[in-house]
């Protein structure tokens, strides 16, 4: 392995991508629970109109890249024919447990399995599957390059790929100009001090309460790029993939009480998920005090919490030989 560059304590480096993997996949485990619940929750939109543009054959062989607790692979295998199979690859052992134990429930252990492995060096054939799908997963590898050219390489020729990342919506689309009236109406509510929005509210506490954590919250590649959807766009192109293709699903959803709304981002946000974890109590509890008075006042001035959630849906062909 190669020597790391000497940097900042909180930049990942190439000697230390794998326990970057290593230690984001086991993050979770302590909330698969509530990540299971949650991505039930605000991500049950999303399968249907993935699937539909991977134009997936009868009884075909589908890889399921970063797949959580299986809620795209879950619903993917409904829809692919008897004889048809989805294989979800993660590195947590906990999300792989509830989606093996969600698929025996289901009683679709026959047609979907989970695998513990590595999205950047998949342990399959060249050529092996018909379709490839990743929701939310990209931006958790270091180098999400390497998994977009190893979807490439097992996909069968003529297949598709389609991913999920969180994103803005184009500001010129519809549903950029949605976007836009609904800031404008938060906007005053929040000069009112009426509206807390995750996941942006408890990451500005973490900011303040526990400014550094011993590891880095999101990966390098993640850090440098604002513009995240058009990145993607980039990569799966120059993986070798033709015919991309972009749109952009959102939701908005307000949060009842400020328990979900804490558990919600203690969830979703990496930065408090992995900081909050190692910190010290003293200062946990600070962040909490703070996080739950100032949701309460937000209430009692019949105000709202929000979660507004966006991503953008990328399709993409293997070129046919």
């Amino acid at each position: 392995m190669m020597m790391a560059k000497k940097c900042d304590a909180n930049v990942l480096t190439v000697d230390s991508e794998t326990d970057f993997k290593t230690n984001d996949a086991n993050s979770y485990n302590a909330v698969v629970d509530y990540f299971d619940k949650y991505t039930e929750r605000f991500t049950r939109h999303m399968p249907g109109p993935m699937l539909e543009l991977a134009s997936v054959p009868d009884n075909a062989r589908v890889l399921d890249v970063g797949t959580g607790t299986g809620v795209v692979a879950l619903n993917i295998v409904e829809g692919i024919g008897a004889k048809g199979k989805v294989v979800g690859i993660d590195l947590s052992d906990g999300m792989l447990s509830t989606a093996t134990a969600k698929a025996q429930q289901r009683r679709l252990s026959g047609h979907v399995e989970f695998l513990k492995m590595d999205a950047e060096n998949l342990d399959f054939p060249d050529s092996h599957f018909d379709a490839a799908f990743s929701l939310y997963a990209l931006r958790h590898f270091p180098n999400p390059e390497k998994s977009v050219a190893e979807i490439y390489r097992v996909l069968k020729p003529g297949s598709s790929i389609v991913v999920a990342v969180g994103s803005r919506p184009d500001l010129v689309s519809v549903e950029g100009m949605k976007a836009t009236l609904r800031r404008l109406g938060s906007m005053r509510y929040r000069l009112l001090r009426k509206e807390l929005r995750a996941c942006e509210f408890i990451d500005s506490l973490v900011e303040k309460y526990i400014p550094e954590g011993a590891d880095r919250d999101v990966t390098e590649w993640v850090g440098e790029r604002h513009g995240f959807s058009g990145s993607v766009e980039q990569l799966i192109r120059e993986a070798g993939f033709t015919d991309v293709q972009a749109s952009w699903k959102g939701q908005y959803s307000r949060i009842e009480s400020p328990e979900d709304f804490w558990l919600l981002q203690m969830t979703f946000s990496s930065k408090a998920r992995k900081r909050i974890a190692q910190a010290d109590d003293k200062l946990v509890n600070k962040l909490k005090s703070e996080f739950f008075r100032r949701c309460e006042t937000v209430i009692r001035k019949k105000g709202r919490l929000v979660y507004q959630t966006g991503a953008a849906i990328i399709s993409a062909k293997k070129t046919a030989h």
